[in-house]
C-alpha cells in the first residue's frame, strides 16, 4: 500500500511539474505572437475552451447533471468566473506591454492579497507568516516600479497588478463557494464548481475580446498554430493535468510545485527573445518568490495546529 501511495504521489508531482512547465511558456508565446493583446487573449481562450469544457463534462457525469443548477445560481461562482476572465486578459496585456518577468512575478503576488482578505471575507485567520510575506511582496513591488521603465512598461506593470487581483479573487471566490455548498450538504455541486467556474471565466474572456478577435485574427498558418498551442498547450492541457494531480498531493505540494512557472517564464523569453529584466526587477522577483514560498510553507504548520 505504501508503494502505491508513493507511486500515486510521484505521479502527481510529475503532473504538476509538467503543468508548470507548460504554463511557463505563456510569456514566450505572447511575446512571439504578432497579434494585438486583446485579440490574442480571446483566441487563446477560444482554443483552450474545448479541453476545459471536456473537464466540466467529465466532472458533471460524476457529480450528476443536477449539480449544475446550484453552481449556476451561486453568486460566488460568477465572481470567480469574472476574476478568471480578468486574470487571463490582463496577463496577456501586461506581458505585451512590459517584460515577461515583471508580468509573471507581479501576478504571483496574489497569495498575499488572498491572505489579507481571508479574514474579512471568509473569517480565516491571518498568521504572522502572512504578514511577513506581505512585507516581502511590498518590497518586490517597490523594486518593480522603482526601475527605470518606459511609460509603456509602467502601464504594463499596473495591468499586471490588475491580473494579480484577478488571480487572488479566483481562489477566494472558489473557497467561499466550497464553504457555501458544504454548509448546505451539496457535495456534488462543490465538486463541480471549480471546473465550471474556470470554463465560464474562459468563455467570458472570449466574449469580452470578441470585437478585437474579429478585427485582428491571426494572419497566416504559423500564427494560427501559435495561438492554438497557447490555448491548448499553455492553458487547456496544464489545467487538466493540475486537476488530475491535486487529489494525489498535499495542499502544500499543490501550492509550491507550480512556482516553477515564474522561474521558467522569463528564462524562456530571455533565451528566445533576448529580453532580460533589469537588476531591480530581478531582485524584486526574488523577493516576491521568496515571500510566496515562505507563506506557503507555513500552511502545513497552520493546518496541523
Amino acid at each position: 500500500m505504501d508503494a502505491v501511495r508513493r507511486g500515486s504521489r510521484a505521479g502527481g508531482v510529475a503532473l504538476v511539474l509538467t503543468a508548470a512547465v507548460l504554463w511557463s511558456t505563456g510569456g514566450l508565446g505572447i511575446k512571439s505572437a504578432d497579434l494585438p493583446a486583446l485579440s490574442l487573449a480571446g483566441w487563446r481562450g477560444l482554443f483552450a475552451l474545448p479541453l476545459l469544457a471536456g473537464m466540466v463534462v467529465l466532472r458533471a457525469r460524476r457529480a450528476g447533471a443536477l449539480a449544475l443548477g446550484p453552481v449556476a445560481r451561486s453568486p460566488w461562482a460568477w465572481v470567480g468566473a469574472a476574476a478568471y476572465g480578468v486574470m487571463v486578459i490582463a496577463f496577456v496585456v501586461a506581458t505585451k506591454l512590459t517584460t515577461a518577468a515583471d508580468a509573471i512575478f507581479i501576478q504571483y503576488t496574489s497569495p498575499v492579497y488572498v491572505a489579507l482578505l481571508s479574514w474579512p471575507l471568509l473569517r480565516e485567520r491571518v498568521t504572522w507568516r502572512d504578514a511577513v510575506a506581505c512585507v516581502g511582496v511590498l518590497a518586490g513591488m517597490v523594486l518593480f516600479f522603482g526601475e527605470g521603465l518606459s511609460a509603456t512598461a509602467r502601464v504594463g506593470n499596473l495591468v499586471a497588478v490588475v491580473s494579480s487581483f484577478g488571480a487572488a479573487a479566483l481562489p477566494l471566490a472558489l473557497r467561499a463557494d466550497q464553504r457555501r455548498f458544504a454548509g448546505a450538504g451539496a457535495w456534488e455541486a462543490a465538486a463541480l464548481s471549480p471546473a465550471l467556474v474556470i470554463v465560464a471565466g474562459d468563455l467570458a474572456a472570449v466574449v469580452a475580446c470578441a470585437p478585437a478577435m474579429l478585427a485582428s485574427p491571426p494572419r497566416d498558418a504559423a500564427s494560427w498554430a501559435l495561438v492554438a498551442l497557447l490555448g491548448l498547450g499553455q492553458i487547456g492541457v496544464p489545467y487538466v493535468l493540475y486537476a488530475l494531480a491535486v487529489p494525489r498531493l498535499t495542499a502544500l505540494e499543490g501550492a509550491l510545485l507550480p512556482t516553477l512557472e515564474p522561474i521558467l517564464n522569463p528564462i524562456w523569453v530571455a533565451i528566445f527573445h533576448g529580453e532580460t529584466p533589469g537588476r531591480l526587477a530581478r531582485i524584486g522577483g526574488a523577493c516576491v518568490l521568496a515571500a510566496v514560498l515562505f507563506q506557503a510553507t507555513g500552511a502545513r504548520a497552520v493546518a496541523q495546529e
